[in-house]
């Protein structure tokens, strides 16, 4: 069950926040909800090294959904339901850089360096 981290695995911390009206964007609007069930689901049903962990917010609502591999990973940016069988493979093999740079953030982003 997706929640707060318990092991010393790799974490992908994902944003779930849904704000209400259309006044700004939100990870939930643009479909992170539906990205993490299916995210979460296929790393349960591959047996996954990687813990699932749902915030609120990262600040980048803007441009999400939203996926922060930690520690000190990198950002994926804007995956949707229809991406994750290619994530899946991606992590299976150990390919988080590869998963970043399909969905990667924005170099004009502040957070851009880590």
């Amino acid at each position: 069950m997706p929640g707060q981290p318990s092991t010393d695995r790799p974490t992908l911390r994902m944003c779930v926040n849904f704000r209400a009206g259309d006044k700004l964007p939100s990870c939930a609007a643009r479909g992170s909800r539906e990205m993490v069930a299916a995210l979460s689901a296929g790393i349960e049903a591959r047996g996954l090294p990687f813990e699932v962990e749902l915030v609120h917010c990262m600040t980048k609502c803007h441009l999400g959904p939203t996926v922060r591999v930690l520690p000190e990973g990198p950002w994926i940016m804007g995956m949707q339901v229809a991406d994750v069988p290619r994530a899946l493979d991606l992590l299976e093999a150990g390919k988080v850089e590869e998963l970043a740079a399909a969905f990667p953030l924005p170099t004009d982003d502040p957070d851009a360096g880590g």
